[in-house]
């Protein structure tokens, strides 16, 4: 039996370039992720502050503000698609759940900002 000489076929998966926006965008929402969690002390200061809040803590009177389901379910959202832009491979699918986690935050921090309201 003789060696088989013939050239072989390249190989069907082609070659990709790294993906560095990918890289760029799991830091970026890895960054407003961790930087959530101050803006909340922030903004739950900044309410606090107000003369509704004082008005909600000395006489009980006025203590408006958004259902607890509503701050639960901005988080959740904040939470999935922070897990999407980690997990996913598709460019538009990370760009979209970018914007997604950066507007369930921002609404998140909206809800705390007129919880007395």
């Amino acid at each position: 039996m003789s060696p088989d000489l013939r050239p072989r076929a390249a190989s069907p998966v082609p070659i990709t370039p790294p993906d560095v926006e990918g890289a760029r965008l799991r830091k970026r929402a890895l960054i407003w992720a961790g930087l959530l969690l101050p803006a909340t002390l922030v903004a739950g200061f900044l309410t606090l502050l107000t003369e509704a809040a004082s008005t909600c803590i000395a006489k009980g009177t006025g203590c408006g503000g958004a259902p607890g389901f509503l701050y639960v379910a901005s988080l959740v959202v904040a939470g999935a698609a922070f897990v999407t832009v980690q997990s996913t491979s598709r460019a538009d699918v990370r760009r979209a759940a970018l914007w997604t986690q950066l507007g369930a935050e921002a609404v998140f921090l909206l809800f705390v900002l007129t919880t007395f309201a």
